[in-house]
């Protein structure tokens, strides 16, 4: 079988002892189709690997806290740092035991009948072992619950990054040597250190979880050419460019139609997992405790001077995170504000230039004497189309 192999490809100059080769892509093989005078080989990168379930553990239906036949066949849920108001599953009626976590966890913060918060050992006992906790009594009202989740090795993780990189290498199947952690850790110093959380309970796959994480920080994703995997913040590009284009390399540009910047930033934070009505509502609850339960998300906003008047087409854009903290939110909404709400250009490139050298997310700088490029501009790479036959290479720029 072809599938899920690996693959390597390496390049080098013809004659070269193959120990001076290096690598251009390092995945997984797809398929095979062929002819009577060509065999082609399918490729694709690791990503490959996390359109996989999240969660391939499901209840037994075995009965205890195997579950019962109601929830046979349902993954069991995973917990991943700060979440709030989550429904867990009741997987033993009889005995009152609900699951927060497929594991063990950090805590338990809260468990709230109808909205209402109850007592811990009174009302409530805890098995953070196994990511579990058992009434003491049958309740009357929805059951939720404020939880910090998995610690992997008895170490908790409520940083993006690495839940991040939890999930990548224990859900997602990637050896933890082909990890980028230099980038883990930028990621969580870019978020300042902020605590983040996910809940996963219904069927889903290792790609959308990330999705969702990555978009929380307004990052980016995937594997480099040697196949380690990468994460990192979409930023402006600074510094020193990898790579300088001039009239002498360039053998096309084209000036691609820009998006038009967003007036109004509104990132979401404190995520409730268990939006609830007025019918699941214990008595006594507060009305503070109410308007929080009833709504999805809390927002703060970033709001961009004259946006509108020079573009009166503009639209806000609205940023669900999984953050916790409002103050991160602010900090986002701000940083969002400065990268979305001014005019960005795109160009697409075409460039004489040694083909594998260049990678997604590099700073290039290109200087033209047009489109406002006479002093040199720098850009984000975020398209890349290599020719190895004529030492082309076609480069989409963002900056």
């Amino acid at each position: 079988a072809w599938d899920g192999r690996e693959v390597e490809v390496k390049v080098g100059e013809s004659g070269a002892s193959f120990s001076n080769y290096f690598t251009i892509f390092k995945g997984e093989a797809k398929q095979i189709e062929f002819n009577d005078l060509f065999v082609n080989v399918l490729i694709k990168d690791n990503q490959n690997d996390f359109t996989v379930q999240m969660q391939p553990n499901l209840y037994s239906g075995a009965g205890g806290v195997n579950g019962n036949d109601d929830i046979k066949g349902q993954p069991i849920p995973l917990c991943f740092g700060q979440v709030r108001n989550i429904t867990p599953v009741l997987v033993d009626p009889a005995n009152r035991i609900y699951q927060v976590h497929d594991g063990e966890i950090n805590a338990i913060d809260d468990v709230f009948e109808g909205g209402v918060a109850l007592t811990l050992t009174t009302d409530y006992t805890v098995d953070l072992a196994n990511g579990r906790f058992t009434l003491v009594a049958d309740p009357t009202n929805l059951i939720t619950a404020d939880v910090k989740g998995a610690e992997p090795s008895s170490t908790y993780i409520n940083k993006l990054g690495d839940i991040i990189k939890e999930v990548v290498i224990t859900h997602g199947g990637i050896a933890s040597g082909n990890v980028d952690n230099t980038l883990i850790t930028a990621l969580n110093t870019d978020t300042s250190n902020r605590v983040a959380g996910i809940y996963i309970k219904e069927p889903t796959t290792v790609i959308e979880v990330l999705d969702q994480l990555a978009n929380s920080a307004g990052a980016f994703f995937g594997f480099d050419r040697s196949g380690t995997f990468e994460v990192a913040q979409i930023k402006l590009a600074t510094g020193t460019a990898d790579e300088e284009f001039d009239r002498s390399n360039i053998i096309s540009l084209e000036r691609l139609a820009p998006s038009v910047p967003n007036y109004r930033i509104r990132v979401g934070y404190e995520k409730n997992y268990t939006v609830m009505t007025d019918s699941d509502f214990a008595s006594g609850i507060t009305n503070a405790r109410r308007m929080e339960l009833t709504r999805e998300f809390a927002y703060e906003t970033a709001t961009g001077s004259g946006v509108q008047t020079a573009y009166p087409n503009s639209q806000e854009l609205i940023v669900d995170t999984l953050f916790d903290s409002n103050a991160h939110a602010s900090a986002e909404a701000s940083r969002l504000s400065t990268l979305y709400g001014s005019q960005r250009d795109f160009y697409r490139v075409r460039v004489k230039i040694q083909p594998y050298t260049l990678k997604l997310n590099d700073v290039v700088k290109i200087t033209f004497p047009r489109y406002n490029l006479t002093s040199g501009k720098l850009f984000r790479v975020i398209s890349l189309i290599e020719d190895a036959q004529v030492n082309e290479v076609e480069l989409e720029l963002w900056g």
